[in-house]
């Protein structure tokens, strides 16, 4: 097998520092359609191997350790593979990072809940997963154009020069939906991802029928208005995307860089709040994540992490080298957020005049600054008699910092890409530029 005879070959390299293996065999099943009619299928068993090489040395009485990754060829003899790991070597000696230590063995390693998908062979649930897709076009006012379903068995292995030796299984869904519909608007189509790890036919349909009702009301929406300022309500996946402005404030490696400046044990939000405190935790194992994984690149052991509590700064985040750098405990690098609900109801969040967009062209939050805003495809304007119209065009923009005293969350939960936490986010006082001609 390939690793052993890494293991082999490292064995005998004098100048080698450490070493780290990482493995991710992947075994998938591709379906594509075109309507309702299937375009293509595809199957994949491929083997990615990366070796990152460590190299220790001093200058001007500076300790470092330089780092190189080699991706490793199954076909390459040991002759290549050993001259790849030398030249590897005398670039390493070029890369002045601190020391750090690797991942030792010995921790104690959560373990994956077992997936759905596991129970028959890939290529039987693509037609289930296209199935409870195509079952929503009943009824609606929109219909699917085209969709790909993938499906992938992962098996990942983490090998070290401390002795460390960790492999895990896991799944990984994921599905393309261009949906379309005509209307006043004309023709309109709205483009949707979905991932999961674990097969769920009610919860991929209800995704689904929501895509096809809202590309229904794209296709009659009218211009978004001249708003100039109002209180915006984000739902769906930005609402993930908005919190990470928090990660990186916390994350070890922006306050060891200097991009933060957060202090743990102080407000990262802000002193007074008069709407929602965050409650931020990262989660090595989230129900239907792809992101979830009991060990990191480096093979660190993961745990769930409180993050932020009532808004204060708990600790810092992120793998063995930062949190080594600033002498905290090593978190490792967790791949799945969670974030407290809010206490108000849905229909009180949405009480109040307010823009509800819900697809976005593109929405960014700028971590360094707390910048964000998009460009509206579909929103929901509410008027001060409750008059719920569906607007399209103009954009969103605002800053975190302007508005984090008095934002409220959702008690509604969603779960998306890694994400857990309140369905939609009310904003007080965002800047709407609108659409409609004046």
């Amino acid at each position: 097998m390939m690793i052993e005879r890494l293991q082999r070959l490292l064995s005998g390299i004098r100048e080698l520092s450490g070493w780290r293996i990482n493995q991710r065999q992947i075994e998938g099943r591709e379906l594509f359609f075109i309507r309702r009619d299937v375009d293509m299928q595809r199957s994949k068993d491929v083997d990615h191997i990366s070796l990152t090489v460590y190299r220790d040395f001093e200058e001007g009485g500076t300790s470092y350790r330089g780092s190189v990754v080699v991706q490793i060829h199954p076909t390459h003899s040991d002759e290549q593979l050993r001259a790849s790991i030398e030249q590897s070597l005398n670039s390493a000696r070029y890369v002045r990072n601190e020391s750090y230590p690797l991942a030792e063995p010995g921790s104690r390693i959560v373990r994956m809940p077992e997936s759905g998908f596991a129970a028959r062979p890939l290529e039987q649930w693509l037609p289930l997963m296209a199935e409870a897709v195509y079952a929503q076009e009943e009824g609606q006012e929109a219909r699917i154009n085209s969709s790909e379903f993938f499906l992938n068995r992962i098996r990942a292995r983490i090998v070290n020069s401390s002795g460390l030796d960790v492999s895990y299984l896991s799944y990984s869904a994921y599905v393309e939906l261009i949906v379309e519909s005509s209307g006043s608007a004309g023709e309109v189509e709205l483009y949707r991802e979905l991932s999961f790890s674990d097969f769920d036919a009610d919860a991929l349909g209800a995704e689904v029928s929501a895509q096809l009702r809202h590309c229904r009301d794209r296709a009659s929406a009218r211009p978004t208005p001249h708003l100039k300022r109002a209180a915006v309500v984000i739902t769906g996946e930005p609402v993930a995307d908005f919190f990470n402005y928090y990660l990186l404030r916390s994350a070890a490696r922006s306050v060891y860089s200097g991009v933060s400046t957060a202090k743990v044990g102080e407000s990262i939000q802000v002193e007074r709040i008069s709407g929602e405190s965050l409650n931020l935790t990262l989660e090595p194992l989230l129900e239907n994540s792809p992101q979830s994984a009991p060990v990191d690149a480096d093979g660190f052991a993961l745990a769930s992490t409180p993050v932020v509590r009532d808004s204060r700064l708990e600790r810092y985040w992120g793998p063995l080298r930062f949190c080594h750098y600033l002498g905290v405990p090593a978190t490792g690098s967790i791949g799945n957020v969670s974030v407290q609900p809010g206490s108000r109801a849905d229909e009180k969040l949405r009480r109040e005049p307010h823009l509800e967009v819900v697809y976005f062209s593109d929405f960014v939050t700028e971590p360094l600054t707390g910048d964000f805003g998009g460009e509206i495809r579909l929103g929901y304007y509410q008027d001060a008699d409750g008059n719920r119209t569906p607007v399209t065009g103009g954009s969103v923009s605002g800053n975190v910092l302007d508005v984090q005293q008095r934002m409220y969350f959702s008690r509604q939960i969603q779960n998306c890409a890694g994400f857990r936490g309140p369905q939609s986010i009310l904003l007080p006082e965002v800047n709407v530029a609108g659409a409609a001609s004046t």
